[in-house]
């Protein structure tokens, strides 16, 4: 029941998503827009740097702290990971006068906006980013899906909604002032769950620190979240930069948007399981159970998914666009092996959260080397079925390389 609950919720800000960017789009210019969008990419892979992967390490330690009652060392970890993020804002903000001066000088001012707009938005989505990896190690779940998936989207879109009732147009400077206020909004609304969710004094208990510990947990949960992110956009990048045709971009993004809907049941999943696998790393048996469960269960889900797509792909692709329609077979494609490559991803936090996250990060980073290699070529030879083979490929290896590893260290493997 969790799992469909979270499902509805992860659903529900996918919507939410996807409401906020078409209407950025109806309103905002194409360069308005494009200011928009890079910036905030820019912002969550420095947010992820500030936060130095505090948030995912908190499923290796937090859940652990709370069933052996080390209240200090919890008080620590939240105060050491909240500093050490608001201390690298400001080295970054400081950083950043430098490329200012460096923009200027080489009369980049255009890339400016990108530039103010990350260092404005970074450092409260680090906090936002750490206070959802928080929740989410204390067992809250809904807490941490519905403030970190839907809230924040909901938050902008009535922003957005209550602003143009008094204007009549929304710049990329408004838009951006508007998504900073809902995400401290979020912000406040987290520190507030979290805060109830602590089983003590947490003002009055002295903290612990166990930093060398933390950091040697962090800095692969780090190296992972990093490829990952990059992983997800090479390919666009390299249509970008190596094949001519505006439209090509445009479709890749579409088919990737549309089968993204998948990662949504395996992203699920991840809510449910990251904070448990901590306290099941010495016992390999539950452990098993957990994993084959969650895979049966997302590979059924999967299965439904994917055939109501692709039953109405052609509908769903003239929907957008009446020129997408001859991709149908492509987004049949990448529907299948997206459903494949999620279930064989399950193997990945078993990895992560059960003690071997170096292992974890050794693969994501190799995954990313490869796909830098392979995705240029691909794309320069095939165009856009390059770059769709490309990802599927590269996922799918990812994912084999996962369960093999899984296999291997815990013992565990789908058959």
């Amino acid at each position: 029941m969790t799992n469909i609950i979270l499902l509805l919720i992860l659903y529900a800000g996918f919507a939410a998503e996807y409401a906020v960017n078409r209407f950025l789009a109806r309103h905002l210019d194409l360069d308005g827009l494009g200011d928009f969008n890079v910036a905030v990419s820019l912002a969550t892979i420095c947010s992820m740097l500030f936060v130095s992967g505090g948030d995912a390490a908190s499923n290796r330690f937090i859940p652990r702290y709370l069933e052996q009652k080390e209240w200090g060392k919890i008080k620590g970890y939240i105060v050491h990971y909240l500093k050490l993020s608001l201390l690298i804002s400001v080295c970054a903000s400081i950083c950043s006068l430098a490329v200012d001066y460096g923009l200027r000088y080489y009369r980049l001012d255009k890339l400016l906006h990108e530039s103010y707009f990350a260092m404005i938005l970074a450092p409260v989505l680090s906090v936002f980013t750490f206070l959802g990896g928080l929740l989410l190690a204390m067992h809250r779940e809904y807490a941490s899906s519905l403030t970190t998936e839907l809230l924040k989207s909901l938050l902008f879109l009535a922003g957005i909604s209550a602003w143009m009732l008094f204007a009549s147009s929304i710049n990329e400077y408004e838009a951006i002032g508007l998504l900073l206020l809902s995400l401290s909004l979020s912000v406040a609304v987290q520190s507030w769950a979290a805060m109830k969710s602590i089983p003590f004094d947490f003002y009055r208990q002295k903290q612990t620190l166990c930093i060398p510990e933390w950091r040697a947990v962090g800095k692969p949960m780090l190296i992972i979240g990093l490829a990952n992110n990059f992983i997800s956009v090479v390919e666009l990048w390299c249509l970008e930069v190596f094949y001519n045709g505006e439209e090509t971009v445009g479709a890749f993004s579409l088919l990737v948007f549309i089968s993204s809907i998948i990662w949504i049941n395996y992203t699920a999943f991840y809510y449910f399981l990251s904070s448990r696998i901590a306290v099941m790393e010495h016992d390999s048996s539950t452990m098993r159970k957990s994993y084959l469960g969650a895979v049966l269960w997302l590979a059924v889900i999967n299965v439904i998914t994917v055939s109501l797509l692709a039953y109405y792909a052609e509908l769903i692709l003239g929907w957008f666009h009446q020129d997408m329609v001859v991709y149908t077979p492509w987004l049949w494609f990448i529907l299948i092996g997206t459903a494949i490559n999620s279930v064989l991803q399950l193997a990945s936090p078993f990895l992560r959260f059960g003690g071997y996250e170096k292992e974890d990060s050794a693969i994501s980073s190799r995954i990313l080397l490869l796909s830098l290699f392979s995705s240029p070529l691909l794309i320069c030879f095939f165009g856009v079925e390059g770059a769709i083979v490309s990802s599927v490929l590269l996922l799918l290896i990812r994912g084999l390389w996962y369960s093999f590893r899984l296999r291997r260290l815990h013992g565990i493997s789908l058959v």
